[in-house]
């Protein structure tokens, strides 16, 4: 069996969008895009086909990884957005060669930190990444209700300030790091959306969203991505409240969303079950330093 990678940058956009669908057939949760949705993913998560890789097994094309790149403070972070391979390859070892030829990538990249997520029940797939290295960190959660959220005071024990703009200004704010978790940083929430909560002039907490309209301009969905509060404070869950009554704006009737929610952040996802958000899927969040 002759193993051998191509860059995904050296194939038409069409038939590398084909081996996306092809690889992932009969995964857990489905993953086929159209082709303009393979594209959209493409530009929206920032990431590289040149420095992604096509598998090819005996000549014929078998699977893929799809890989995006970051740099903070001086790091090199790498983020592997989707490998799978095609059902006629799998059980042959070639998700492990795939794996190893993209560390080989990011050795040659000089990456620093490579992470990646997969389903918490693909136990085939976290015992392939730990096979490479890879580490879990942490588990990430998706919680979503339907139902209207409950009313929430919007009058705190403290005179909270909240600011309200585009999630990029975020970064202005001292508590900001872009974390592990790529789609819940700013670079992949261009059209997103911030909350920031201030005590005293001090930035105590903030929150990433994102709203969905339909063609009327009437609310269809909120996704919340990521809400921190400064490790410093005592009032968490005062601060997550005046957060959210903002992201999730009560009186209205969409689809609500938390989206890749990291589990060891115990205080939020109460909150959120309090709400009424029920988790629906888990992902493990995954690690590798790569010095």
């Amino acid at each position: 069996m002759d193993i051998s990678f191509k860059s995904l940058g050296e194939l038409p956009i069409r038939e590398v969008s084909e081996l996306w669908n092809q690889s992932f057939e009969g995964y857990l949760v489905p993953a086929a895009l159209t082709l303009d949705r393979f594209i959209g993913r493409i530009a929206s998560e920032g990431l590289s086909l040149e420095h992604s890789l096509a598998c090819y097994v005996d000549g014929e094309p078998a699977g893929l990884v799809v890989n995006g790149f970051r740099e903070h403070n001086g790091r090199k972070l790498a983020w592997n957005g989707g490998t799978a391979v095609k059902p006629a390859y799998r059980g042959k070892g070639i998700g492990k060669a795939l794996m190893r030829r993209n560390l080989e990538l990011y050795g040659q990249l000089e990456v620093d930190q490579a992470n990646l997520e997969t389903i918490s029940l693909n136990d085939h797939a976290i015992a392939l990444y730990e096979a490479v290295g890879y580490k879990p960190i942490d588990r990430l959660l998706l919680l979503s209700t339907e139902q209207p959220i409950p009313d929430m005071d919007d009058t705190y024990e403290h005179p909270y300030q909240i600011a309200l703009g585009m999630a990029a200004e975020a970064a202005r704010l001292s508590l900001y790091s872009p974390g592990e978790a790529w789609q819940a940083d700013l670079p992949s929430l261009k059209d997103g959306e911030s909350v920031a909560v201030f005590d005293g002039g001090e930035v105590a907490g903030y929150a990433l969203y994102r709203r969905t309209f339909n063609s009327a301009g009437v609310l269809v969905g909120i996704v919340l991505y990521r809400l921190e509060v400064a490790a410093s404070r005592t009032d968490a869950k005062a601060i997550m409240s005046a957060a959210l009554h903002e992201v999730w704006q009560p009186g209205e009737q969409c689809r609500r969303i938390a989206f890749n929610i990291r589990a060891s952040n115990s205080p939020l996802v109460e909150l959120l079950t309090e709400m009424g958000l029920v988790t629906t899927m888990e992902q493990v969040l995954m690690m590798r330093d790569m010095k």
